[in-house]
């Protein structure tokens, strides 16, 4: 089996991946994207808007994609005014009323997975220290067993951030789905 992929290696210390239940565009819609549309080389898009100034811009890029039948994966780099995906609102939303959503994202000495089921957050997994909050997805619990994400001293925490995603949505989370198109995506605040 191979080693689980290192999101923090590939997308710098600053991240937010989310999946949800929905189609790629209703997805970019309910966290914030008035107008989704493709976007042809969207992660040197990414990397532009990183590396460009903006003084007062407050909008962030959001990418979105079909990661499997059942679930879509959004991505964000931006945190400009906090992580999208992390908004108890969004998350709530995105798990529409009777599905699941999961946010996992890494600042500077913080990696957590965030979970709503059927409208509301209701777990937060600390994936450096183990704490839990609520009560995580079955399917994530089984994978780190009773010790939980401390018992995988193996793994880095960005690599238990994928785990969870995997965990979450069957799929296998590599660097052809964080780095590959297509993409559909667009700047919150409807820009």
């Amino acid at each position: 089996m191979s080693e689980p992929f290192n999101l923090t290696e590939t997308l710098g210390e600053g991240w937010c991946v989310t999946v949800a239940p929905l189609p790629a565009e209703e997805t970019l819609r309910r966290m914030g994207v008035a107008r989704p549309r493709e976007l042809p080389d969207a992660v040197r898009l990414v990397a532009e808007r990183l590396s460009t100034p903006r003084s007062g811009d407050r909008s962030v890029l959001l990418l979105a994609k079909r990661l499997t039948p059942r679930w879509t994966i959004a991505l964000e780099l931006e945190a400009t005014t906090g992580w999208v995906g992390l908004d108890h609102a969004v998350l709530s939303g995105l798990s529409a009323a009777d599905g699941l959503a999961c946010s996992v994202r890494s600042d500077p000495n913080q990696v957590t997975a965030t979970f709503a089921v059927g409208g509301q957050v209701n777990a937060t997994l600390d994936l450096i220290t183990g704490r839990t909050w609520g009560t995580p997805p079955a399917s994530v619990v089984a994978v780190f067993g009773d010790g939980g994400p401390r018992s995988r001293t193996d793994l880095t925490f960005s690599q238990r951030a994928t785990v969870v995603l995997e965990a979450m949505t069957g799929a296998t989370i590599d660097a052809a789905v964080v780095l590959d198109d297509p993409w559909e995506g667009g700047l919150t605040g409807g820009a």
